[in-house]
């Protein structure tokens, strides 16, 4: 008698697993795609972050120590030889913006004061030979001046002295208050008040 033959499906998927298999891969990359094209989400910017009121103080509180300060000191009775626009300049600034003469005169000189020895040379030879030839006297004006100033003014005077015989406190300080005194009555004052900042801040130093 012969045998039946029987087919054995166990593994093999119908037609319609087949077609169920197809469907769900072509999801899978339609999903795939439109995630790739789906653009980043954007972070939002960070926000610039000011110095607080502690560090700002503390930059400007070094600003301040590293320029050199001369204001200080027991002020000095100095006699001075100034240039009659010198003396006519400041004393119409100091009438003008409220402030004594003596404060102007010392917070400009201190202003226009060369920082180094060789800018004191330059602003002095340019002082001497500006005023040669000129017969015009020089009006003496007696000063108080910062001892710390003083001593600087008298230690640039001396070092350009290695080149200029002639150099005296005169040429060095006219020249020095041509370049600091301000050019109105309210810079006058402005400047007059920054000074006396500057001295308040050294001493509490």
């Amino acid at each position: 008698m012969a045998q039946r033959l029987t087919l054995n499906t166990v593994g093999i998927k119908s037609p319609l697993d087949v077609g169920q298999d197809k469907e769900q891969q072509a999801v899978r990359l339609v999903d795939q795609e439109r995630s790739e094209d789906r653009p980043a989400p954007r972070r939002p910017p960070r926000r610039a972050t000011r110095p607080s009121a502690a560090s700002r103080s503390t930059s400007e509180r070094t600003a301040t120590v590293a320029v050199p300060f001369y204001g200080t000191g027991r002020p000095l009775q100095t006699s001075i030889a100034l240039d009659e626009d010198c003396v006519t300049r400041l004393d119409e600034l100091a009438r003008a913006g409220g402030v004594s003469a003596n404060a102007l005169a010392v917070a400009a000189l201190h202003a226009g004061l060369p920082p180094a020895t060789e800018a004191a040379r330059t602003v002095i030879v340019d002082e001497r030979v500006n005023r040669a030839g000129i017969r015009a006297a020089r009006i003496e004006r007696n000063l108080r001046l910062p001892e710390h100033l003083r001593a600087r003014v008298d230690e640039l005077t001396f070092a350009a002295r290695d080149q200029l015989r002639r150099a005296n406190r005169a040429d060095l300080i006219n020249a020095a208050l041509r370049a600091g005194l301000p050019a109105d009555a309210q810079q006058a004052a402005e400047l007059v008040a920054a000074h006396a900042q500057r001295v308040e801040r050294s001493a509490a130093a």
